[in-house]
């Protein structure tokens, strides 16, 4: 590293004016990096001038992360650098080492300036691809970047269902993510996949369900064109997803289409149910149990019940409402022999002991299979 590297790092116009003649001014670090890398990349206007006017390598890319000084200033959002270096003719498409190219980065890093005068070269690739084959539009809907999402969608050349190497398009992004008015813009379209699957089988619906997204829920359900009982790699349902997040909000909307299958099991055998009595959320729990089709006693690959993870979680009015339906087992055995009591008084649940005592219908000195432990 030389003095005008450093020079040119701090911003020191004076110092890069006094070097310039007697330092190589492209010469690379050990880094593979120019002066102008290094003041494009702090934003040092009147530094950047200054090696412009020397005429020095706009196209040097390092070696670490192959980015050039353009690449550098976009990521770091110096939009008044990037407006000097797009007047050198610079390569506008431009890729590091990732595949990225500048308006990827802009539209990753919220910077809006950047990203428009990007496109008003007409240079660029709107829908370029980086190694993980994502483009703009994928990182902007992930990030947030509502503005950003509207630019891109404007040129009416953006391919809105593009997918990235998981499988993932611009929307599945969106909808995991905490920005309701991407999701409108990108469903607006009239063009968008909304049931589009990755490839762990979830679609955007399961993604904002799982997120505990009601407003985004209750955007792509609106459409009519969503599977409600989609199942991923691990057969979990978007109304799973949210059962075991705990939004009653999200379930409602769920239950309200009236086209849920309230009783699907994952590849665990858990149902809703299952998953909303371990959450010790009993409004939820009432939500599911108001629906007739409810099997409350349904098992798990590991025998359990409802009711055994309600007793395992410590939740009293959740044992209490799944007791009063009177359709429940109180005395089921999983397959290691363990009962609801048994999960009780191993987590010293003494109201929940009490209430499974009071249906008179278990076993005090019930076995587990393995050690034979009893409840007391």
């Amino acid at each position: 590293m030389t003095g005008l590297h450093l020079a040119a790092y701090f911003g020191v116009s004076s110092a890069v004016q006094f070097l310039i003649g007697s330092n190589n001014r492209e010469l690379k670090d050990s880094y593979g990096r120019t002066p102008l890398s290094y003041a494009a990349e702090n934003g040092h206007e009147a530094v950047v001038k200054l090696l412009l006017k020397h005429q020095v390598d706009v196209e040097s890319k390092d070696k670490i992360y192959g980015q050039t000084p353009l690449s550098w200033a976009t990521k770091n959002g110096h939009e008044a650098v990037v407006k000097l270096l797009l007047e050198h003719q610079v390569d506008v498409e431009s890729q590091d080492k990732d595949g990225r190219t500048l308006l990827s980065h802009a539209a990753a890093s919220w910077h809006e300036g950047i990203v428009q005068l990007l496109l008003a070269t007409g240079k660029v690739d709107i829908n370029s691809k980086d190694k993980d084959s994502r483009t703009p539009l994928s990182y902007a809907a992930e990030e947030g970047s509502e503005d950003i999402v509207q630019l891109l969608l404007t040129t009416g050349k953006v391919d809105i269902n593009s997918k990235d190497k998981h499988s993932r398009t611009p929307l599945s992004y969106a909808a995991a993510g905490w920005n309701e008015d991407i999701v409108q813009l990108l469903l607006a379209t009239g063009k968008v996949d909304i049931d589009s699957k990755d490839k762990d089988s979830r679609t955007p619906l399961s993604y904002a369900a799982k997120k505990g997204r009601e407003d985004i829920v209750q955007l792509l359900l609106a459409t009519g064109k969503v599977d409600i009982d989609s199942k991923d790699k691990h057969s979990r349902t978007p109304l799973s997803y949210a059962a075991k997040k705990g939004s009653e909000d999200i379930v409602q909307l769920l239950l309200a289409t009236d086209k849920v299958n309230i009783n699907l099991k994952d590849k665990d055998g858990r149902t809703p149910l299952s998953y909303a009595a371990a959450s010790r959320r009993d409004g939820l729990v009432q939500l599911l149990l108001a629906i007739s089709e409810v099997d409350i006693d349904l098992k798990d690959k590991g025998g359990r019940t409802p009711l055994s993870y309600a007793a395992a979680s410590g939740s009293e009015p959740v044992v209490k409402l799944l007791l009063n339906t009177g359709k429940v087992d109180a005395d089921s055995k999983d397959k290691s022999g363990w009962t609801p009591l048994l999960w009780a008084a191993e987590k010293w649940h003494e109201g929940i002991v009490k209430l499974l005592l009071a249906t008179g219908q278990v076993e005090v000195d019930s076995k587990d299979s393995k050690d034979g432990r009893t409840p007391l």
